[in-house]
């Protein structure tokens, strides 16, 4: 394989480490390419790009960085932005196929800052300490593999030579796997769902399966809409069916499934076709009961699980969130379309539900209409948002949306 793997890391406290790795990546017949981020003692090993080309890559000095006290804190940032910009090029140039690293605290945090400026796809593995705990602040919204590393990445021993060993095995099979890609690409669509808009979520996808587009359906619970707004801006995404907008309501009221203020902009500035219904904003999601904040207690509420708890949004929330939808929207510069479900809009909020409450889901449609742009359309159907006529209505709407704004071809 001519492209080769990039060990991303610190070669002067884990020159041995990476050492291993590289060996082994080279006996399994891949190239390899060393970028030192270290700031501590000479590098162990002779990179490929060294620390101070890597510095200069965030426009920066690295001897003058060093002279001025070699604190991690301060200088890794700087590290992680060089190295990004470094390992995008080379991606750029089509001259790597995965990349490695290895660390603690201070090494996985530089080494998952580069795996997130990479795209969705291409390998990427995190040897680390921390992998056993939560490591959504490492992993972000890529696909990075991590490996818990069980003990202290300091020196090889019988246990990191095997993790290692394999970490390495890993990566190289990773970038030597050709995926099964279509012959011919057919246009992406997103949709968003929650458990509790599940059926409706899957008829969409079939509909719009039957109509001739792939479909990639993101869980929104906070992590899963920044996702799929992140591959918009990779300009992958050509539709989207936001049928939960429950991410936004959460963020507003601090539940567990909360996404960024960003969320339900980034199609809207970038022209992307959408058809966006109030899926799920009947809840405000926490863990067991005695996590409710204390405003939210007395409420209607449902055990979602033994680890979740809805607990129903009320009248003036969702006022509030209606405005913050029409505002959040209301700048688009492509065709957008509302679909509400009157007879519920997840499966709690339906007559008989654990959730319902008509007055409150009134006083979001009607706040809607009044602030929403007025050629922004919003189709209001005698349904529940997972009734198959609802769903299959939604989708066929947005797959003539997307036809209408496909580009001509010649």
């Amino acid at each position: 394989m001519d492209k080769k793997i990039v060990i991303l890391g610190c070669i002067d406290t884990k020159g041995e480490e990476y050492g291993f790795i590289k060996r082994h990546i080279e006996k399994a017949g891949c190239k390899t390419l060393i970028i030192d981020v270290g700031v501590v003692n000479p590098p162990i090993l002779p990179p490929d790009i060294t620390r101070q080309e890597v510095a200069r890559a965030a426009g920066e000095d690295f001897d003058a960085l060093v002279s001025e006290g070699p604190t991690r804190e301060k200088i890794s940032p700087v590290m992680a932005r060089g190295a990004a910009s470094i390992v995008k090029k080379l991606l750029a140039e089509d001259k790597i196929a995965g990349i490695i690293s290895c660390g603690g605290t201070q090494g996985s945090t530089l080494a998952a800052l580069v795996m997130q400026e990479l795209p969705v796809g291409f390998p990427k593995v995190l040897v680390s300490t921390m992998a056993s705990g939560n490591t959504s602040n490492l992993v972000g919204i890529k696909d990075i593999t991590m490996i818990f590393s069980v003990a202290d990445i300091m020196g090889l021993n019988m246990v990191s030579r095997t993790i290692l060993g394999r970490a390495a095995g890993a990566i190289c099979g990773m970038a030597k796997t050709e995926i099964e890609l279509p012959k011919s690409e057919r246009p992406l669509i997103a949709i968003t769902t929650v458990g509790i808009t599940t059926p409706g979520a899957m008829k969409a996808k079939e509909v719009l399966d039957g109509e001739g587009f792939d479909v990639i359906v993101f869980h929104a619970v906070g992590t899963g809409g920044r996702a799929m707004e992140s591959l918009m801006k990779e300009g992958q995404i050509n539709g989207v069916l936001d049928l939960a907008t429950i991410e936004v309501v959460q963020e507003m009221l601090g539940g567990y499934l909360a996404a960024t203020p960003e969320r339900m902009t980034v199609a809207t500035q970038l022209g992307i076709p959408q058809v966006i219904s109030p899926g799920a904003i009947s809840c405000n999601t926490y863990g067991p009961p005695d996590t409710i904040p204390e405003k939210f207690r007395g409420r209607q509420l449902v055990r979602h699980s033994s680890l979740y708890t809805n607990v129903r949004t009320n009248a003036d929330e969702l006022i509030a969130l209606a405005k913050e939808q029409a505002k959040r929207v209301n700048p688009g510069k492509g065709p957008i379309a509302w679909f509400i479900p009157m007879k519920g809009f997840c499966s709690y909020s339906v007559e008989g539900g654990p959730l319902y409450n008509p007055e409150a889901d009134r006083a979001y449609i009607e706040t809607l209409k009044r602030e929403l742009r007025n050629d922004i359309p919003v189709y209001i159907r005698d349904l529940d948002i997972n009734d198959p006529a609802f769903a299959t209505e939604a989708a066929e709407y947005l797959a003539a949306l997307v036809k209408k704004n496909a580009p001509e071809t010649s």
